[in-house]
């Protein structure tokens, strides 16, 4: 549903609405757990208010930029735009929104399964299980590659600056994440000293470029009719994306049913259930086969409640 209507504040510090999206939301949905279900809702151009339960970012379709704010009432989506939006654009934007909220993952099967396990029987109760994703594939490469070999601190401030040099600007102000089309037309020496990307620039740029030029499809490649393994193999084709971030990918498509084993999973793992005794790789996975086809979730939900306090930002240093 669609309601165009002349611009008015709804309260202190919100965009002025224009227009007003409503649209059913799945079943077990969580506003609140699907945002704060890793790391990304403290990246650009995302901006999360709990206090107020509204999620805020500009996005770009075509050549608009909008100013959003999305909050969730009574098993609906409700958005917020700052200006007038056409059927095609609507249609672009309900898209881009079902990958952004996961609403395509019925998680039925994973809450049923960790009803059964007395650490996990929290997921049910707070309808947790979709993560929170980039409204394109680009983006959450991009952040993906930003988050390697790398403080988190340090991740934060690098989407922040690539967002403030490459994005465009909603009538606002704020900017909405680049497209490869924004990002290719910088060099990588700029990315790398504006953005503080270092090495990262060059992997950036020659995906943003790659998709600019045809060389990487990434309809083709994040094609969800493919086979686990056969995605897995296709995200690893991306620049920058290795095991760690072909499995974050296939994470941010619903697919749960791989673990990619790597540093911090096996930190993870054995000071978990083992008592940081180094143990194999086998016995670590071993833990997890009983999930099924949410082995990765499973993890995920223990490692993220180990972790998610400490990727809070440092407000008073950030000033």
């Amino acid at each position: 549903m669609v309601r165009q209507r002349s611009a008015k504040p709804l309260f202190a510090g919100s965009i002025p609405a224009v227009a007003s999206i409503s649209f059913p939301s799945p079943t077990a949905f969580s506003l609140i757990s699907t945002v704060e279900s890793h790391g990304w809702y403290l990246l650009a151009p995302f901006r999360w208010s709990r206090e107020e339960l509204s999620l805020r970012r500009a996005e770009q379709i075509g050549t608009k930029v909008f100013e959003m704010t999305v909050r969730h009432d009574g098993g609906k989506i409700e958005v917020d735009l700052d200006r007038e939006i056409t059927q095609r654009e609507l249609a672009e934007l309900e898209l881009r929104f079902t990958r952004m909220f996961q609403f395509e993952v019925r998680l039925d099967e994973f809450h049923r399964l960790a009803s059964s396990v007395e650490t996990h029987r929290w997921v049910g109760e707070a309808s947790f299980g979709r993560l929170l994703c980039g409204t394109t594939v680009f983006e959450d490469a991009v952040k993906i590659i930003a988050t390697t070999n790398t403080m988190w601190r340090q991740t934060v401030r690098m989407v922040e600056l690539l967002v403030e040099k490459c994005g465009r600007r909603s009538k606002a102000g704020n900017r909405a994440f680049p497209s490869p089309r924004d990002v290719a037309r910088f060099s990588v020496d700029e990315l790398q000293e504006d953005c503080r990307l270092g090495y990262r620039a060059k992997t950036i740029h020659a995906l943003a470029s790659g998709v600019l030029d045809g060389s990487l499809d990434l309809a083709a490649i994040s094609d969800h009719t493919q086979a686990t393994d056969e995605l897995f193999a296709s995200y690893r084709l991306l620049p920058g994306i290795g095991p760690y971030g072909a499995a974050h990918l296939l994470a941010m498509a619903g697919r749960h049913d791989f673990i990619a084993v790597d540093t911090e999973f096996r930190r993870f793992v054995r000071e978990r259930y083992h008592g940081g005794r180094t143990v194999s790789d086998a016995t670590m996975l071993r833990r997890y086969a009983k999930w099924g086809n949410w082995k990765y979730m499973a993890y995920w939900s223990e490692l993220w409640g180990s972790v998610a306090d400490s990727l809070q930002p440092d407000r008073e240093g950030d000033q």
